[in-house]
């Protein structure tokens, strides 16, 4: 399986457009039409693809180029690559680009311009693969949007005028297969993908019963499974809960089942030493899913901890 960086999407299908159709080769993806005056000059459809969605500005952190935020997410990819022909500018593209999504009812999820979205140089190497997209960085625009409602695909686009002044602009669609990947059933390579790209996840497959004994841990296996495929990482196991009784035993009881869930990967073989058990009780109610008030999160933990 193939696991990259998803980023440009909205801008290459919509500059693809007609230029693709009137030569018989590639066309503009059905989610956008065509910028005017633009050509297709590379075009890729690429199945099963796990990606992640950058939804924040590109940093450089020891060597490693990451996106403040981002969304793992799996499904079938389109890329394509528009040449936007003289007398336009970058902005125009964009203006279009965000005006036709408005327009359609997509969900805007993050934008950037100039340096605000980072180096050129990271997105054209490290985020998209694609050299030709490196230009000056004040030249550069960046777009994520989303469906609506979510859950049906994801669309970024990345414009920048090179410094010999030609306009490029990139896209790339992910349709998702029945959503937002389940950590549960994407597997371990999947849940430790997301572990680095945003140092925590919920854990999977987990049910406590009275007591707060752990009745179900079926998606302990997959935790376990990545422990064993990165033999350096540690976690901290935190477990939340919301409900009747007052805050100390809210805690106590949120502690009790992030031991429990320790307890079981001890069990199937993990080194205690890299489990730390911790309990937040009704102190972190929000996180991304819709249900947050019980829930047991993985989170990394630094070297330096």
């Amino acid at each position: 399986m193939q696991a990259r960086y998803l980023v440009p999407t909205i801008l290459l299908t919509l500059l693809a457009g007609s230029a693709g159709a009137q030569q018989g080769g590639p066309a503009d993806h059905a989610l956008f039409s065509g910028f005017p005056d633009s050509g297709i000059i590379e075009f890729e459809n690429v199945g099963d693809v796990n990606y992640r969605v950058v939804l924040g500005s590109l940093q450089s952190t020891r060597g490693q180029v990451a996106p403040e935020a981002s969304e793992r997410v799996r499904g079938n990819l389109t890329r394509i690559l528009y040449e936007v022909a003289s007398g336009f500018s970058g902005q125009d593209v964009y203006e279009f680009l965000i005006e036709q999504m408005r327009s359609r009812g997509y969900r805007e999820l993050f934008t950037c311009a100039g340096r605000a979205c980072g180096s050129s140089e990271y997105w054209a190497n490290d985020i998209f693969g694609n050299r030709i997209l490196y230009g000056p960085v004040r030249n550069q625009y960046y777009l994520a949007m989303g469906s609506e409602p979510p859950g049906r695909f994801f669309v970024s686009a990345y414009v920048i005028t090179r410094i010999n002044r030609q306009l490029l602009a990139y896209l790339e669609i992910i349709e998702l297969e029945g959503g937002a990947a389940n950590p549960a059933e994407a597997g371990p390579a999947f849940m430790l993908e997301q572990l680095r790209d945003a140092g925590g996840v919920v854990a999977p497959g987990l049910a406590f019963g009275a007591g707060d004994r752990l009745e179900e841990d079926a998606g302990l296996d997959a935790v376990a499974e990545l422990l064993r495929l990165d033999s350096a990482l540690r976690l901290y196991i935190v477990a939340h809960l919301q409900g009747e009784g007052d805050l100390e035993q809210l805690l106590a009881r949120s502690e009790a089942r992030a031991s429990a869930v320790r307890q079981s990967l001890v069990e199937q073989g993990i080194d205690a030493e890299r489990l730390t058990a911790r309990g937040m009780g009704p102190l972190a109610p929000l996180c991304a899913a819709e249900n947050c008030g019980e829930r047991v999160e993985l989170v990394v933990q630094s070297a330096e901890q």
